[in-house]
């Protein structure tokens, strides 16, 4: 996963995904957003604050990556 900041990912403020989201697809004028890119955002969204709830804190991106790979 390059060039993608994964630390957004242990984040459960809804505003930080929101400006995350909308930096992320100004950076790309052909970025098409339909209903699968949104699944995704608001699924990850959704499981920062199930993690921030349950008391599950990664540290940074890399860990994050180390448990997608290895989980």
């Amino acid at each position: 996963m390059t060039g993608y900041d994964l630390s957004i990912h242990h984040n459960p403020d809804a505003h930080a995904w929101a400006k995350f989201f909308i930096e992320t697809v100004n950076k790309d004028p052909n970025y098409v957003i339909n209903e699968e890119i949104m699944i995704g955002w608001f699924s990850n969204a959704m499981m920062a604050m199930h993690d921030h709830l349950l008391g599950i804190k990664f540290h940074n991106g890399d860990h994050i990556q180390y448990e997608i790979d290895n989980g």
